[in-house]
Parts: structure tokens; C-alpha cells; sequence
């Protein structure tokens, strides 16, 4: 007899708040037997959590409950679900889940992420901006660094903060490299959640303000093409085209 493979899903349930939990989020979770999450991540889908084993994992146990979930699913032949606040391939330690759940048919489900609804909120567009977020691993000075580099290469970003890095202090140090103060920044705070909090500003004025972690920053960046500049540079490549055409005849 074939035993039955092993399944997990790591599923994005948005930014916070019930509401921009897809249908297709909330069945993966239904469906699960046992489920793994921080707080943040399974407080939107609650009402998913009935009858089911949940691992929640902390600060200090993180690891643990993630090989204990993992142990659970596999003795029980069970579905395991890993919500994820935001979107599961955004910040959400999705190398480390993947190499956890090896010998697991994973499905990764999209969610809303607070990238977009920060974009949203700036009216810019992300693929003229740059994601970067300092809540994951590595070397924050070097984020930093990549940071300036996409925003002098004409790029809007879109700044995730952590302890290694709030909005005032990004500020602080983009301005000791040269960045204007007077840019245009959005900062919005628990987004879609009931202490939700915008503030559109300058960049010079974020410094000294303290804002939660859960906090994203727009800087937008003025050297970003104008709609004008976008149809100016269309025209022209199309006119290099047709030369091309015309010379290759």
C-alpha cells in the first residue's frame, strides 16, 4: 500500500487584518490538521483554528515549535498550514520553513503584503521601486549600502523596518549620504489593523520620531521617470526600431 505524501502549505494571510485574508488562504488553513505560526500570523485566520493542533511559536522557541509541528504532521500523516502575516515569500523566514519541510509537498499561497499597501499609499509604482526589508538575516550596513545604490540608480524604495533599522534612522543615515530631506516619504504603521497610522512627510522630518516596528517607509524618488519622460522615451525607441527595421531591408 502507497503511503500518502506528505503536504504543507505556507499560506499569506495579508497584513493584518481579517478582511484581505483570501478565500483560497482561509481553505488551506481549514484544511490543515496542524497549523504553525507567531501570534501576528494566525490572528487573522482564528476563525480557521477549530479543532485543530496549533504550535505557536515565539521569540525564544521559534525553532522548537517548528520541529515540533513538523514531527506532529509527519507521525499523523497530517496537512500542516503556515500562516504567514503579509505574503509568505516577503520576510517571513521561508528558506529556513523550506529546508524544514523537507520530504513535504509544499504549496506556497500568495497573500496582500504591506509592500503593496505601501505603494498604494505613495501612489508609486513597484516596479519602480526597490522592496528591502531588515527583518531578515544578514548584514544590515550592507542593506544599508544596496539601499543608496538602488535610490542613486532612480528607484522609489520601499523600506521594511526592524530594530536594526526605524524610519528615523534610516533617514538620518540616507541624508548623511547625500539624500535630500526635502523627498517625499510615507510611513504607515500597523497597517489595516486598528492602530493603523500614516504619515506623509519629509524625509528630514522622520528623524528624531519614533515608530513601531511594524512599520514600512516609502522614500519616492523624484528622479523617476514622468509619465511625459515614459512617452518620450517610448517614441524614441520606437523610432530606433523602425531605423533599425528600415536599415536591415
Amino acid at each position: 500500500m502507497m503511503m500518502t505524501r506528505l503536504k504543507a502549505s505556507l499560506v499569506g494571510v495579508g497584513p493584518g487584518s481579517p478582511e484581505l485574508v483570501t478565500p483560497t488562504a482561509r481553505r488551506a488553513i481549514q484544511a490543515a490538521e496542524v497549523v504553525l505560526g507567531w501570534d501576528l500570523d494566525l490572528k487573522p485566520v482564528e476563525d480557521c483554528l477549530r479543532g485543530k493542533k496549533v504550535y505557536l511559536q515565539d521569540v525564544n522557541n521559534y525553532v522548537r515549535a517548528t520541529r515540533a509541528a513538523v514531527r506532529e504532521a509527519k507521525k499523523q500523516r497530517a496537512v500542516l498550514a503556515i500562516p504567514r502575516v503579509g505574503d509568505p515569500c516577503l520576510s517571513s523566514g521561508l528558506k529556513g520553513l523550506l529546508r524544514a519541510l523537507r520530504g513535504f509537498q509544499v504549496e506556497i499561497i500568495p497573500g496582500i503584503s504591506s509592500i503593496q499597501l505601501a505603494a498604494a499609499l505613495a501612489q508609486v509604482n513597484i516596479d519602480e521601486s526597490v522592496p528591502i526589508s531588515f527583518h531578515s538575516f544578514g548584514d544590515p550596513e550592507e542593506k544599508k549600502r544596496f539601499m543608496l545604490d538602488c535610490f542613486k540608480r532612480g528607484r522609489h524604495l520601499i523600506v521594511l523596518a526592524s530594530p536594526d533599522l526605524t524610519p528615523g534612522a534610516m533617514a538620518q543615515w540616507l541624508m548623511k549620504q547625500g539624500v535630500s530631506g526635502r523627498i517625499r516619504t510615507v510611513v504607515g504603521s500597523f497597517l489595516t489593523l486598528p492602530q493603523e497610522h500614516v504619515l506623509e512627510t519629509q524625509l528630514a522630518r522622520l528623524q528624531g520620531r519614533k515608530f513601531p516596528w511594524l512599520s514600512i517607509t516609502v522614500v519616492v524618488n523624484p528622479k523617476v521617470a514622468s509619465l511625459e519622460e515614459e512617452h518620450k522615451q517610448w517614441r524614441r525607441w520606437r523610432r530606433r526600431q523602425s531605423r533599425m527595421k528600415r536599415s536591415s531591408l
